[in-house]
């Protein structure tokens, strides 16, 4: 389906998001964030600018492909590469690892109005044990 020349996925997800962290249960290590998506529906580049709770601001990349395929990922020492599925155009998966060993699974859905992605996030330690959380990202801008 195109809107305007673009696909769904184009339409949807590219564009600038910004966590509401009153509408979001992630933890509060995690104080701002913000999302810069541009995708093709098959490319797909991300960037993450995210403000800690000590202030400090990270800024997080990635480029690769909805392919399933493993991408590395820069600009924090939690995962060092980052795969990415497109199950449905409105549903994105994803899964960080480091060295090799799976850190964080995430599930992208895109509301029906496009004006909003929730995301659920299962985080895994060292030891085997998980803690899911969601962050709800508003749309600031389209791309």
């Amino acid at each position: 389906m195109t809107l305007n020349g673009k696909s769904r996925v184009e339409q949807g997800f590219a564009g600038t998001w910004q966590l509401n962290r009153e509408r979001s249960d992630i933890p509060p290590v995690t104080k701002s964030q913000v999302l810069v998506i541009e995708t093709d529906g098959v490319f797909v580049k991300m960037r993450e600018t995210l403000v800690n709770d000590k202030g400090e601001t990270l800024t997080i990349s990635f480029n690769g492909k909805f392919d399933g395929h493993d991408y590395p990922v820069t600009g924090t020492s939690f995962a060092d590469t980052v795969s990415y599925l497109l199950r449905t155009p409105n549903t994105i998966e994803a899964i960080a690892k480091k060295d090799g060993v799976v850190v964080v699974k995430e599930t992208a859905v895109l509301s029906d109005d496009g004006k909003t992605v929730r995301v659920t996030y299962v985080s895994f330690d060292g030891e085997g044990n998980s803690l899911t959380s969601h962050g709800l990202f508003e749309r600031v801008e389209v791309r």
